[in-house]
């Protein structure tokens, strides 16, 4: 499997993930949780995670594909919802 290929399937892996989280029962994530883990755990919990919405904000960003932009969001803990929004 070519790097491009590899790198490619974990992204998609990564949005599939976030899809999945977002359609299951969440807690509410702790202090030391990603902006990712952050919002899905707080917008799906509270019945309100519209996946679209953010697929919006990473087209208008420019980003590449979908799950880049969630792997960049994995990467920042910005500790609260608020913080983590853009």
């Amino acid at each position: 499997m070519t790097v491009h290929l590899r790198r490619t399937a974990i992204t998609s892996l990564a949005g599939l993930s976030l899809l999945a989280v977002g359609a299951a029962p969440a807690q509410a994530a702790n202090d030391a949780a990603s902006c990712v883990g952050i919002i899905v755990s707080t917008q799906a919990s509270a019945g309100v995670l519209d996946v679209n919405y953010f697929k919006d904000i990473a087209r208008e960003d420019g980003t590449r594909n979908f799950g880049q932009f969630v792997q960049f969001g994995a990467r920042l803990h910005n500790g609260t919802m608020e913080a983590c929004l853009p």
